[in-house]
């Protein structure tokens, strides 16, 4: 499993590396939904990119993903970072982004692990009417 999902503090955490392929995409998908359902109020999330090596995931498995994404609910408005490194990784998660149509994640492509933490703890202001 090139993979690996952790919950340290209040942060849903996954890193992946290696070879990424659409299965895999999948079984991510599947790992995520059981480990938030494991906690009363929706984590921020951070899915690090920074180590996967050759993506095996296009345009519509990511497509796919992004709607099964989309009819989720959450507690509250959560704060999804994707982290990436190279110009392959950064197009992958541009794309995602880009689908994202669940209102109730934010998503941001950033550098480092350290830029989602520090984006994670910005105040989050309340709508302008």
């Amino acid at each position: 499993m090139p993979f690996k999902l952790t919950t340290p503090g209040a942060i849903l955490f996954a890193r992946i590396y290696g070879v990424f392929t659409a299965p895999e995409l999948n079984h991510l998908a599947d790992e995520a939904e059981i480990a938030e359902a494991s906690h009363s109020i929706s984590l921020d999330r951070i899915t690090d990119l920074t180590a996967v090596e050759r993506f095996e995931v296009g345009f519509r498995e990511i497509y796919y993903f992004a709607i099964r994404r989309s009819v989720q609910r959450f507690s509250r408005l959560v704060k999804s970072a994707i982290v990436v490194r190279d110009p392959v990784q950064y197009g992958m998660a541009r794309i995602y982004e880009e689908l994202n149509e669940n209102p109730q994640i934010d998503v941001r492509v950033l550098r480092s692990a350290r830029e989602a933490t520090e984006w994670f703890m910005e105040r989050q202001e309340p709508p302008h009417d």
